[in-house]
């Protein structure tokens, strides 16, 4: 075994190959690779042990932000209870949080062609914030930028309506999208 690498497998590809989210013969090439590299297996071991707390930490209530789609996948094949919404720019979508939900992840779609990072703004009525994430990282190619929130902070909401405003940071700022999650009270009658 080799113990610093001439060719090092990207973190993303690690991830996306732990995950097994990886084709086939993508899969097998890495496999080869991690055989014969000590310095990436030991990355990919580093990268199990940190899947493995986030799963556990997102069931105690401590996950929120911007997720990735490969690291949801994971969460979920672990046994992650995960409430999903979709939305597109400018719709309105009803949502609440049942007891089990152990996250609540909302898909926003939007156009990133040019985008490398983007903010999530988060407010309540009045403006009052309920979160702000600053030049997140995201899976452009998936089209979508997923942001999770603990399903315990979910169910212990008022009914409310929240607003998703989501940006593209860098010189390409603008609004890429505007989301309504338009949420009911776990003690609302559901």
């Amino acid at each position: 075994m080799t113990m610093d690498c001439d060719a090092p497998i990207g973190d993303e590809t690690l991830l996306d190959y732990w995950s097994g989210d990886l084709a086939a013969g993508e899969a097998d090439r890495i496999e080869q690779h991690l055989f014969a590299c000590g310095d990436c297996a030991t990355r990919l071991e580093n990268i199990a042990a940190i899947g493995a707390g986030i799963a556990r930490l997102a069931r105690e209530g401590r996950v929120s932000g911007i997720i990735s789609r490969t690291l949801l996948n994971r969460m979920q094949r672990d046994g992650l209870h995960v409430r999903f919404y979709s939305l597109r720019p400018g719709e309105t979508v009803p949502c609440a949080a049942f007891p089990g939900d152990d996250l609540v992840v909302a898909s926003l779609r939007a156009d990133f062609e040019g985008v490398q990072t983007v903010a999530l703004k988060v407010t309540g009525p009045g403006d009052v914030s309920f979160g702000e994430v600053e030049e997140a990282s995201f899976a452009r190619e998936d089209g979508e930028v997923l942001w999770a929130t603990p399903g315990s902070l979910v169910r212990n909401m008022p009914s409310t309506r929240l607003r998703l405003t989501l940006t593209a940071t860098g010189a390409s700022r603008r609004v890429l999208g505007e989301y309504l999650l338009d949420h009911t009270a776990a003690d609302a009658g559901l």
